[in-house]
């Protein structure tokens, strides 16, 4: 009984993610810490994981400016501009993939190479994290309600 009662709300809990500013919010946190996974993964680097080479309140810093900048710097820059086109906005699909393809160019010119491999994966994983979670809010702006 109590299984089948914390499975439902569970269930429910992961079923969608709601377009709220929180949630938008955790999307670009976890989109970003997928994408350094991703990148340890390519480039067979994992020291930001070795938590035990912190010795003091500078090596702390330094881990969480590493570990942090980029997820707070995409959450401050663009959740409003995407939560707002969840909620009100007809031309959403248009903001947020404007959002993508300027994060995109701010990760392009910070590696001054025009062509970066490490831009692009960052690219098809924002709409790919996008799109699991918020899939089901996405297919009900394209499936007619009558």
């Amino acid at each position: 009984m109590i299984f089948h009662i914390i499975h439902q709300n569970f269930i429910k809990e992961i079923n969608m993610l709601k377009p709220s500013f929180l949630n938008v919010c955790i999307f670009w946190f976890a989109k970003c810490i997928i994408f350094y996974f991703f990148l340890m993964i390519i480039n067979n680097e994992f020291k930001l994981l070795q938590i035990n080479n912190i010795r003091n309140g500078q090596d702390l810093f330094y881990y969480l400016w590493m570990v942090l900048v980029f997820p707070i710097l995409d959450i401050i820059f663009f959740s409003f501009p995407i939560y707002y086109s969840l909620k009100k906005g007809k031309v959403w699909l248009s903001v947020i993939f404007i959002c993508f393809i300027i994060e995109y160019i701010l990760f392009v010119y910070s590696k001054k190479r025009i062509l970066n491999t490490d831009a692009i994966a960052n690219f098809i994983i924002s709409i790919i994290v996008f799109f699991l979670f918020f899939h089901k809010m996405i297919r009900s702006k394209f499936v007619n309600h009558k």
